[in-house]
């Protein structure tokens, strides 16, 4: 038997364990979440309104009804340019904590963890205390009355209800993405910057020319899971907002779950479904073979 034949068999020998290692978790994830996935996507295809309804299959009637509304496709547009701005937002944000953290301070370690924290707290809890907070009766309301200014209306201002969506998720996301940051910012040789000193280059060059360019993989990790995440967005627009008003912060996820358990549309919903999944893995893919050129990748 040839060498290559040798690691071939090796090859699939080890694949064969770890199927049957990993075959639990596979039937768990197909039972808990593959399959109402897939009949969700499935749905889609479907006029169904109503549970004592039967469903009627439509082909693709439910896919044109959706790009055919006017509030499907505002409410389509919408979910793309809010995703956009958090995914960029919390990177950037990230990005500078990052460099904070990797600076020798005195107690880096607490100055660490506090930026996690928001990581690991409740979401439904914090969009609570947001909504409290911008209620037209709450804190804010009573703070700026105290002073003699002009109350902000979050309740019937979309522009600053999404600045509240905005401003909560990159408090929410900016730990975790900048703990990936540093990860990447540690591992970059100190022997390049030690080299671009010696060169006489500035902090802008040695950015630009070292940091960024060793970054590249996280880079591309941190914005795809980003975009993925801040596409599908939903407690903080359920909790802070709630769409409102009348549907001026309203977004994809949260118009599908409506036409699903509160309108009982179930093609509907799972048409938005599958054109939301397939608008994430097209911006998600897309990212990840525009961010593979610089390495002369197909």
């Amino acid at each position: 038997m040839t060498g290559s034949a040798v690691k071939l068999k090796k090859k699939w020998t080890d694949g064969k364990k770890a199927a049957l290692i990993l075959s639990p978790m596979i039937l768990w994830w197909a039972v808990a979440a593959g399959f109402p996935i897939a009949f969700g996507f499935v749905l889609g295809f479907f006029n169904w309104k109503g549970v004592a309804a039967a469903p009627t299959f439509i082909w693709f009637e439910n896919f044109a009804a959706f790009f055919k509304s006017a509030l499907y496709r505002t409410i389509l547009w919408r979910t793309v340019w809010l995703g956009v701005a958090t995914t960029l937002s919390t990177v950037l944000t990230a990005l500078g904590v990052a460099l904070l953290m990797n600076m020798k301070l005195k107690m880096r370690g607490v100055f660490r963890s506090l930026w996690y924290i928001p990581a690991v707290t409740s979401t439904v809890a914090v969009s609570q205390i947001i909504a409290i907070m911008t209620d037209p009766f709450g804190v804010l309301t009573a703070f700026f009355q105290a002073r003699g200014w002009t109350p902000i209306n979050f309740v019937d201002s979309a522009g600053w209800g999404f600045a509240a969506i905005i401003a909560y998720s990159v408090w929410k996301g900016v730990g975790g993405a900048a703990l990936l940051w540093l990860a990447g910012l540690q591992c970059i040789d100190p022997v390049l910057y030690e080299a671009a000193d010696v060169d006489g280059a500035n902090a802008v060059r040695r950015f630009w020319h070292i940091t960024l360019p060793g970054l590249k993989p996280i880079v591309t990790y941190i914005t795809v899971t980003g975009i993925i995440g801040a596409l599908q967005i939903y407690e903080p627009v359920a909790f802070i907002t709630n769409g409102g008003p009348v549907d001026g912060t309203m977004v994809l996820t949260l118009k599908i779950v409506r036409d699903g358990i509160t309108n009982f549309n179930f093609g509907k919903a799972g048409a938005s479904s599958l054109i939301l999944a397939v608008i994430i893995f097209a911006a998600s893919a897309g990212y990840y073979a525009f961010s593979r050129r610089g390495h002369g990748e197909a």
